[in-house]
């Protein structure tokens, strides 16, 4: 699925369904404040798919509309940024003129890594209760697509979705698999009688990254996959000390083993010097 993705950017079309004048537009700035702000301000309609992948973005930039609101609250595109990727989303009404929730949709323009884009679609839509490509009116939905966004279709709109979310499930498992290859060796080094329980302390967090990943929590993935790095530095340590103490213990025995034989074929017998000679000698004088 993933040859009908664009390497740089992509467009999906979402559902909304819930909607609230939990935000407002500054006045002077064009930029999207709480409904808390002091300033002068209009009221805006962002809706459940909106406020969740804005809050799924790393580091954005404060939001902008590039076209705010009008009579219309819920009619309007902003524009941000998050590191490497660009965003652009549109809200629209296809259905009832609008006067209903159910009847907005957001067109959502991604540029950036692929990377990126699919990490940050795969925690909007974990984060929402019903698939976004899911239309509460999908008759009206493809014309308002047919007309709008170029042709498109309901059906390859679901597939630009789903696609977008086997990429990022595919990096998370590489990442997993990866961590898995990297524990094998520092595994393999350890002592029998250690093995068991650094085995078991892995094979646990193993599972729960492969747990997470089959439930679409790149967060625990990520938290899982800590948990192994730490372990991973610890086994090395543990490794590379009992590479030492053998090393010193195989250093000790060679040198025992070494002063016995000396011992045994008599290498070390002190040279006798006899001095009793000497001695007469000088009584005699």
């Amino acid at each position: 699925m993933n040859d009908i993705l664009d390497p740089t950017e992509c467009v999906l079309i979402a559902q909304v369904r819930k909607a609230g004048a939990s935000h407002c537009v500054e006045t002077s700035t064009q930029l999207l404040r709480s409904k808390h702000f002091p300033g002068k301000s209009e009221v805006v309609y962002l809706g459940d798919m909106t406020t969740a992948l804005l809050a799924h973005l790393t580091h954005p930039e404060t939001p902008a509309f590039s076209q705010p609101p009008k009579y219309n609250e819920q009619r309007w595109i902003l524009e941000t940024q998050s590191s490497d990727l660009e965003v652009r989303i549109e809200s629209a009404p296809y259905w009832a003129w609008g006067l209903l929730t159910s009847g907005y949709l957001n067109i959502i323009h991604l540029r950036g890594p692929l990377e990126a884009r699919a990490r940050l679609i795969l925690d909007t839509v974990s984060s929402l209760g019903q698939p976004p490509w899911e239309f509460a009116h999908p008759k009206q939905a493809t014309k308002h697509l047919h007309k709008h966004v170029n042709g498109l279709s309901i059906k390859e709109n679901e597939q630009t979705w789903k696609a977008i979310l086997e990429a990022a499930r595919s990096s998370l498992a590489s990442r997993i698999e990866a961590m898995d290859d990297r524990l094998q060796d520092p595994l393999s080094a350890l002592k029998k009688k250690d093995l068991k329980e650094w085995k078991t302390l892995v094979d646990e967090d193993l599972h729960m990254a492969w747990q997470a990943h089959a439930e679409d929590n790149a967060p625990g993935v990520e938290r899982a996959l800590a948990r192994l790095e730490a372990t991973l530095i610890q086994l090395n340590g543990n490794v590379a000390h009992d590479s030492t103490s053998d090393a010193h213990a195989s250093d000790e025995s060679t040198s025992e083993s070494y002063a016995q034989e000396r011992v045994l074929h008599g290498q070390d017998d002190i040279p006798f010097v006899d001095l009793t000679a000497n001695g007469d000698d000088s009584e005699q004088e």
